[in-house]
């Protein structure tokens, strides 16, 4: 299996523990008051989940599925659609942090407007990510070849993000470690 190929389907693993972990904190957060140790919790998986996909998992998804689209494959409007869907997922998740930083500065956001917009985001970002299991990525498995790997590799490299650098990807696969790690999570939960 190809590293690229490898670090973006752990990228959806460590994606999908994030969100379980944000739903639990948004049922602890919606179950009493306002938590600070909670809601920074939520601050945080936000974050990762807003800035990672954005800098890193989707611009490199959108270049495999570029090479993907040079193929004769099945469900193209599928591959289109999914890329295309990108940016949504990414506005939406600028939606759920501002509800949030905005609790986090004492502004007033209705309970149940908050749950019901984190939890239609939760299944947006499951149903994506659950499309791209299902349907696209069996498609570039079947379908790129080691020398598509090696364009996709040549084309990531030239237009590489300067700011999401080796050291930044570190401190996110930090920060997954520590939401997802059951006693951290938990501790601000009790």
């Amino acid at each position: 299996m190809n590293t690229i190929y490898r670090q973006l389907c752990l990228d959806h693993k460590h994606l999908q523990q994030l969100l379980d972990t944000f739903e639990s904190l948004l049922h602890s957060l919606d179950d009493r008051e306002r938590d600070p140790a909670t809601l920074g919790l939520i601050l945080d998986a936000l974050d990762y989940i807003s800035v990672y996909p954005d800098k890193w998992h989707h611009p490199v998804e959108d270049v495999v599925f570029q090479q993907l689209l040079t193929k004769p494959i099945p469900c193209r409007e599928a591959v289109i659609a999914t890329s295309q869907e990108h940016q949504h997922i990414a506005a939406c998740t600028r939606q759920m942090s501002s509800l949030f930083y905005a609790i986090a500065n004492d502004s007033a956001v209705e309970r149940s407007k908050l749950i019901s917009t984190a939890l239609d985001y939760l299944n947006l970002q499951r149903d994506h990510m659950r499309w791209e299991n299902e349907i696209v990525y069996p498609l570039i498995e079947q379908y790129l070849t080691e020398a598509d790997w090696q364009e996709i590799n040549a084309n990531l490299k030239q237009n590489s993000n300067p700011v999401f650098h080796a050291g930044i990807k570190k401190t996110y696969d930090m920060l997954h470690q520590y939401l997802t790690t059951s006693d951290q999570p938990a501790a601000a939960l009790t």
